[in-house]
């Protein structure tokens, strides 16, 4: 609390609320407090409850009148996860200077950790638990998928300096930079042919996938995954009436490219679930996905549908497509890859409804709120003809 009231701070207006990095450097810079983001109170106005991390100004003082102590909130909304999370780390790494929070969530918390070789990224993932024989709250434990995964295809996936399965912690080396402000068509070209060559290489090991923590969404569950958009549910009640009448019809049709997708031959595999341009990383002209707690067994198609985006018009060029399409040329003709892609980008809005669905339900406040949107969204797409 500042004589003032509560500090205020300016940020970008473009940035997203579990992006806290651009809340605490400029609370340091034009009030000098350190602090820690505990959680998102209110996305309008914009609030966050934080924990300090060291003295406050002279003009300044903490107060404490906002215990957290929900059981539906990440350990990282605990106080005492500053502890905990820091000495794991400094039993790991040598930093060379203080560590930063740099994105917390319902979904995650990432802080980065400056050493003699490059900055190193802890992130800690969500474990929330859902109904017995349920799909887990995120799809995969993220640290353990990627440990044994970069062990059994070197080079192909991020590969942690360091893993906690039980609590769902890694640390990983910097990956480099966003696929997103990448403007040589190669660079994308080869993003996404060694994305089909990992997804291939997991062709005849589907049982080894779901050792590896993915979720089973294949389409026979996908399939029955669609009946959740006929019953009640938050997503669909918020449809218009019309809206809600197209629903029997469209799940008809969606069902029936369901079938014709399986027909077409290309085999089910590794799916990364929200393969974008944003979690596509290059660093000295590799690519590789990071972000992987939406790995499922499913059809590879379906990665298509997120990763291409009007804002990156690369994602969308024909040369691109065609490589990815290419690497699944001994399973169908040409022609028919291209329809399984059609299929597929029709289904991916399926997916993408379901999957937010699902994580909607086992989340609260500002994080509840954006997945609420994003399957808005994405159910919407859906029913557009």
């Amino acid at each position: 609390m500042l004589p003032s009231g509560l500090p205020e701070v300016e940020r970008s207006d473009d940035s997203w609320f579990p992006d806290v990095e651009s809340v605490l450097r400029p609370l340091r810079d034009q009030h000098g407090i350190e602090a820690v983001v505990l959680d998102c109170l209110s996305e309008d106005p914009l609030t966050y409850l934080m924990l300090p991390s060291s003295e406050p100004p002279a003009d300044a003082r903490w107060v404490h009148d906002h215990p957290v102590s929900s059981s539906d909130l990440p350990a990282w909304t605990r106080p005492e996860w500053y502890g905990e999370a820091p000495q794991w780390i400094a039993e790991r790494l040598k930093a060379t200077g203080p560590w930063t929070q740099v994105k917390s969530w319902g979904l995650s918390n990432v802080l980065r950790i400056p050493t003699a070789d490059g900055d190193v990224y802890f992130k800690a993932v969500s474990q929330a638990s859902p109904e017995p024989d349920a799909l887990p709250f995120l799809f995969a434990n993220e640290p353990l998928f990627l440990q044994r995964a970069s062990t059994d295809r070197p080079g192909a996936v991020p590969a942690p300096l360091a893993i906690d399965e039980q609590r769902a912690w890694m640390l990983l080396p910097d990956l480099g930079t966003p696929l997103a402000g990448e403007s040589d068509v190669a660079v994308w070209i080869d993003a996404v042919r060694n994305h089909a060559r990992l997804q291939r290489s997991y062709v005849t090991e589907p049982e080894r996938l779901l050792e590896y923590s993915c979720a089973d969404r294949r389409l026979a569950v996908l399939d029955t995954e669609l009946a959740r958009l006929l019953e009640a549910n938050s997503l669909t009640a918020q449809l218009e009436p019309t809206e809600q009448s197209r629903l029997p019809e469209r799940a008809k049709q969606l069902r029936e490219a369901i079938v014709e997708l399986a027909d077409i031959g290309v085999p089910e595999t590794l799916l990364h679930g929200d393969l974008h341009p944003g979690n596509l990383a290059v660093r000295d002209g590799q690519v590789l996905a990071f972000d992987w707690t939406d790995a499922a067994l499913a059809h590879p198609f379906l990665d298509l549908v997120t990763f291409v985006q009007k804002s990156s018009p690369l994602s969308s060029d024909p040369r691109v497509l065609d490589a990815y399409l290419h690497e699944w040329q001994e399973y169908a003709a040409p022609s028919d890859l291209r329809r399984a892609l059609t299929l597929a980008e029709e289904l991916g809005t399926l997916y993408q409804t379901i999957t937010y669905l699902h994580l909607v339900d086992h989340l609260t406040g500002p994080s509840k709120n954006s997945m609420f949107r994003g399957g808005t969204f994405w159910l919407k797409k859906l029913l557009t003809p």
